[in-house]
């Protein structure tokens, strides 16, 4: 199959039809040129899988993947998700005015019956897709060095003709308040709104992903604040200031002075508390006690990395802690022979295939290589990247997540493994989709780079 008027790299053992064949799939249409044509890409490739739909996270991480190829992809994600964006408090799809989705599903989803027992749809519950919404639209505008994007015109979910700009402003209006909400820290944070809802609304969404030192889960009644999501909420603030002084927009509610003066204070609390010099990262999540203390979850794990992507650790007094944090990821515990682990093997709640705890992913290794590029540990980056390749060639497809095993090959979960605990049913092992859409078009874009 011949890419057109695309270079990709060839001799890395990946088999180069089975990519592109299978991103226009993800992207629902019949030629590699027409991706952003079917609006944006779903999850998962195969109309039986579990995530053939629309999620907000992956839509938007895919879509930053094929930004430099592809920006009609980037542009159809931001209008789609901008069309579902929230407009109302409605507590069973956790739906608040501008939040972003987590994930829709129509009536005829053979899954969509099952969930729609506990989340109406479109399900709202994640706290890193409004920030990554933001985060897009930049990228956008200076990918196009356009700002034309901010005045499509589009209808929302209440039949309100409203263009992207106004889609932006109840976005960053969504991230204030909840940086405000003194419940939170001032972080972006985490706390669903019934017991039936996502409890980590974050990319390591699955119900035992968070927990402090002691393998002891976190109080779900109570907000806590991930790590990783507060570069992307940093980023968003920048750059959402940036859009709205460039739009020359007056009388508005929110000016770009706020947003920087909050997000000077959100980094210099998150560079504050969320770290951790004798192990040489950043917890993985800061929770709020009853008494009022902010404790660390005091977890070695991948997600601090996604700070590296950021620009929150840039600048000379955060030097040392990059150099830091650089280290640790590379170390044992962290790195596996297909990337770097979700949690280490010294993690109370370990197993090296269990989904969050032990696996390893090629978007999440991806988002760290290049986190670690930007910050000149260019020969880290590159060696992350190999390894996604040479996982991928070697299972001869593009899965979900790799077990995170200590051994010199990659290999998946063949089988569903279910334990017990406290009465409770947990599942901690289960074989991965087997064509991820994120793990296709990082591998894209790995393949893209000259470097590959």
């Amino acid at each position: 199959m011949v890419v057109p008027a695309l270079t990709l790299n060839a001799s890395t053992g990946i088999d180069i039809d089975a990519l592109v064949r299978t991103l226009c799939e993800l992207g629902r249409v019949e030629r590699l040129e027409e991706l952003g044509a079917g609006g944006p890409l779903i999850a998962s490739a195969g109309a039986d899988s579990l995530f053939h739909c629309l999620f907000g996270r992956d839509a938007l991480r895919m879509a930053l993947d094929l930004l430099e190829d592809f920006p009609a992809v980037a542009h159809a994600t931001l209008v789609e998700l901008a069309r579902l964006q929230g407009v109302r408090h409605h507590p069973r799809g956790e739906e608040e005015p501008g939040r972003i989705l987590h994930e829709h599903r129509f009536p005829d989803d053979p899954h969509g019956a099952r969930l729609g027992q506990d989340w109406d749809f479109p399900y709202y519950g994640a706290v890193d897709t409004t920030p990554l919404w933001i985060n897009l639209l930049v990228a956008y505008c200076q990918e196009t060095a356009s700002l034309a994007i901010l005045d499509e015109p589009i209808t929302d979910r209440a039949w309100r003709h409203i263009t992207l700009f106004d889609s932006l402003l109840v976005a960053v209006d969504w991230l204030l308040r909840r940086l405000e909400d003194p419940s939170g820290g001032g972080y972006l944070w985490v706390r669903r709104m019934s017991s039936n809802g996502i409890a980590n609304q974050v990319w390591e969404d699955s119900g035992d992903s968070y927990y402090h030192a002691d393998g002891r889960l976190l109080d779900f009644t109570r907000a806590y604040a991930p790590v990783s999501v507060q570069g992307l909420a940093y980023d968003a603030l920048l750059g959402a200031a940036d859009l709205i002084e460039r739009s020359a927009t007056f009388g508005l509610s929110i000016d770009g002075h706020h947003l920087r003066e909050r997000a000077a204070d959100l980094r210099t609390r998150t560079l504050a508390h969320f770290w951790q010099a004798d192990l040489g990262t950043f917890a993985q999540a800061l929770t709020f006690e009853p008494d009022g203390l902010q404790r660390p979850a005091r977890v070695v794990a991948s997600s601090p990395g996604h700070l590296l992507a950021s620009r929150l650790l840039d600048g000379d007094d955060a030097a040392s802690l990059r150099d830091r944090l650089a280290a640790r990821l590379m170390e044992p515990d962290l790195l596996a022979c297909a990337g770097i682990r979700t949690k280490s093997t010294t993690a109370a709640r370990f197993r090296a295939g269990a989904y969050h705890n032990g696996s390893t992913w090629p978007w999440d290794t991806g988002v760290i290589a290049d986190g670690l590029r930007r910050h000149g540990y260019v020969a880290q980056a590159d060696e992350l990247d190999s390894r996604i390749l040479t996982a991928c060639a070697r299972v001869g497809g593009f899965p979900e997540f790799f077990r995170g095993d200590d051994r010199a090959c990659a290999s998946v979960n063949s089988v569903t493994l279910d334990e017990i605990v406290d009465g409770v049913v947990n599942r901690v092992e289960q074989p991965p989709q087997a064509r991820q859409g994120w793990t296709v078009t990082r591998v894209w874009r790995i393949l893209r780079s000259p470097r590959g």
